[in-house]
Parts: C-alpha cells; sequence; structure tokens
C-alpha cells in the first residue's frame, strides 16, 4: 500500500512539473516572431525573441510614410508563469502593464490582468493560413477583435 501511495506522489510530482515546464515555456509562441500587419490597415505588430525566456516587440503604425511606436510589448517568463507586457506611452502614466497568461488550449493563448481596467484579456488565436486573430476584452468579454497577417 506504501509502495502504491509513494508511486502516486511521484507521478502526482512529475506531472506538476511537466506542466510548470510547460507554463514556463516561450517556444510555444514563437510563431509570433517576425512582423505582422492588421488586415486591410497600416498597423503592424513586430516580435523578436532575445533569448529562450524573453520576446520583444513593438506595435506601430505608418501614416503618411511616418512610422509611430504605439506600444513596447514583452513576453518573458517570470515566477514561473508567462507575462505580456503593454508599455503605452500615452496611457497608465506610462506604466507598464502585465498580462498572465491563464490558458492556452486549441491555438489559443489568453494573457489576464482583472485589475486592470481595460484591457482585461488580451488573446492570441493562431489560424490556418498565416493568421491570428487577437481578442482585446474588457468586462464580460466585451471588446473588440482584429487580425494580422503574417509579412
Amino acid at each position: 500500500m506504501k509502495t502504491i501511495k509513494l508511486i502516486l506522489n511521484l507521478l502526482f510530482f512529475a506531472l506538476s512539473f511537466n506542466l510548470c515546464l510547460a507554463q514556463q515555456d516561450l517556444s510555444q509562441l514563437e510563431f509570433l516572431i517576425g512582423t505582422w500587419q492588421v488586415e486591410g490597415k497600416q498597423n503592424f505588430e513586430y516580435w523578436e525573441k532575445v533569448s529562450e525566456t524573453e520576446f520583444i516587440g513593438k506595435g506601430y503604425k505608418i501614416r503618411d510614410g511616418v512610422t509611430r511606436i504605439s506600444e513596447t510589448l514583452e513576453l518573458k517568463v517570470n515566477d514561473n508563469n508567462i507575462t505580456f507586457i503593454a508599455t503605452v506611452p500615452d496611457q497608465n502614466e506610462g506604466q507598464s502593464i502585465p498580462f498572465t497568461l491563464s490558458a492556452s488550449l486549441d491555438n489559443l493563448w489568453s494573457f489576464e490582468n482583472q485589475n486592470h481596467d481595460f484591457p482585461k484579456k488580451i488573446q492570441y488565436q493562431l489560424l490556418e493560413g498565416g493568421k491570428i486573430k487577437v481578442n482585446v476584452l474588457g468586462e464580460n468579454d466585451k471588446g473588440f477583435s482584429f487580425y494580422f497577417i503574417k509579412q
């Protein structure tokens, strides 16, 4: 009986350890690396891999040939979690806002910060054909969506 209990405890530990490792792994998000354009607009998002535990990015717009950065972005492994960090210069007094990966299934990654006014969730969903659907959601999952096309 003690042997069965020991084996079950070891299996539970191994499964828990594997789940933690999976949660920390940015390789599942490597599809983001590169430049993405919002469908039908001159709005872009760019990601690059800095290390196994950090990606950096930026959102920008091109208007009349001038590029304007609208936000800086980070994805990093932090305290056994993957955190999406957005900094928008003219919002939140320029403070960075963290969103923690709360779910990742069926090619959908949901980053959440329930303490933030809006958005509370930022979701990236990898679609077929080199597209990403982005959901920007607030209270009661109300918000907006747009599609990125890989450049």
